[in-house]
């Protein structure tokens, strides 16, 4: 499959029109077009600008390039299907959220490495889907175990991929490792400065870093990249825009999903919200029906994650009991982590075990 990007400027007084199209050289289909219209002096100013639109346009994992990929790959025989075929299905599984989905993800991915063991990107994949099965509950240590495994293996094959630095940098930081973790992201931004997908996985952990402000700023600036960017990414933007304080643009986030969708964070995410905002009944609507998913659900439960900063452990202690979840985990939850972080009214009385 072939592709050509082409392009044009033309300068009318003191403004210019810039125009690029990507066309498919098998059928003479015109993909996808756009164009700007700037001040002629503007021109050499923005052309960095511009240049990232097209790329994260047509580029990286939700490009209209591998769309059209994935695309060809659905029109073949089973049989006829190589490893990349199922690396691009696999991916586009990944990006449904939904359990079923993301067990199909690992099925098509582990068959790509089966047969290509050296494709980098399908290990890259792999990590995603093995950590978003994680977050649904499905078999947690296992699952973390494999997103560690694949990640590694995905930066050691390939180290000029920027993805797979920005994914090892989450199992590290997924270990409570948060100075290898910040060095992966910020080399994979130093080989991606401009890609919205790298930055998006980066505004997920600009807290952990104790930078909130710096991960808001980066979903804004992803938003202007791309505007269209995908509904997954909201399961990165809405607790970047959460840990901020900008309770309103993290709810307005999670209304591009559906419940369906929702992993642990996002309920928490969402719930403490609208509690914030004073959306009282709401929240708590929000916050008993998490708990009927993730019945150990507790403060405490969320300030053990793994390698959480001051930031992030104090937003949750103030917003959380609003929303109405419990402040208390009980001893076989606790039993679990090495060196369990207690509130002062859990050691003294646990006044609210696992329910509100």
């Amino acid at each position: 499959m072939g592709f050509v990007l082409e392009g044009s400027i033309q300068r009318q007084s003191d403004r210019v029109r810039i125009t690029a199209q990507l066309v498919d050289t098998k059928t003479g289909h015109h993909l996808w077009s756009e164009n700007w219209d700037r001040p002629a002096e503007d021109v050499f100013a923005v052309q960095s600008e511009i240049a990232d639109q097209v790329a994260n346009r047509l580029g990286g994992g939700v490009g209209l390039i591998q769309e059209a990929g994935r695309a060809a790959a659905k029109r073949k025989r089973p049989e006829k299907l190589s490893a990349y075929d199922f690396y691009l299905l696999g991916s586009e599984k990944i990006e449904k959220l939904t359990k079923e989905d993301e067990e199909q993800a690992v099925t098509f991915l582990n068959r790509a490495v089966e047969l290509d063991p050296a494709l980098a990107r399908a290990w890259v994949e792999l990590y995603h889907a093995h950590e978003i099965l994680e977050l649904f509950g499905v078999d947690p240590e296992s699952n973390r175990k494999a997103a560690a495994d694949v990640a590694e293996r995905a930066v050691t094959l390939d180290p000029s991929d920027a993805e797979a630095h920005a994914v090892f940098g989450m199992s590290l930081a997924n270990k409570g490792d948060m100075g290898r973790a910040r060095s992966e992201f910020e080399k994979a931004l130093r080989l991606a400065p401009g890609s919205s997908e790298i930055l998006t996985f980066y505004t997920g952990f600009a807290a952990r870093f104790g930078e909130p402000e710096r991960g808001a700023q980066m979903v804004d600036q992803v938003k202007r990249l791309d505007p269209n960017y995908p509904m997954w990414a909201s399961n990165f933007f809405a607790p970047a825009y959460f840990m901020a304080g900008r309770y309103e643009d993290a709810v307005k986030m999670l209304e591009r999903m559906t419940p369906g969708s929702y992993q642990r964070w996002t309920w928490v995410v969402r719930s403490s919200s609208l509690a914030a905002l004073g959306r009282t009944d709401e929240a708590a609507a929000s916050a008993m029906e998490a708990l009927k998913q993730h019945p150990d659900l507790t403060v405490e439960s969320m300030i053990n994650e793994p390698g959480l900063s001051t930031v992030e452990r104090s937003r949750f202690m103030e917003t959380m009991p609003l929303a109405g979840f419990p402040t208390c985990s009980k001893s076989e939850v606790l039993a679990k982590l090495d060196k369990p972080v207690r509130l002062p009214e859990c050691e003294t009385g646990n006044p609210n075990p696992g329910q509100p």
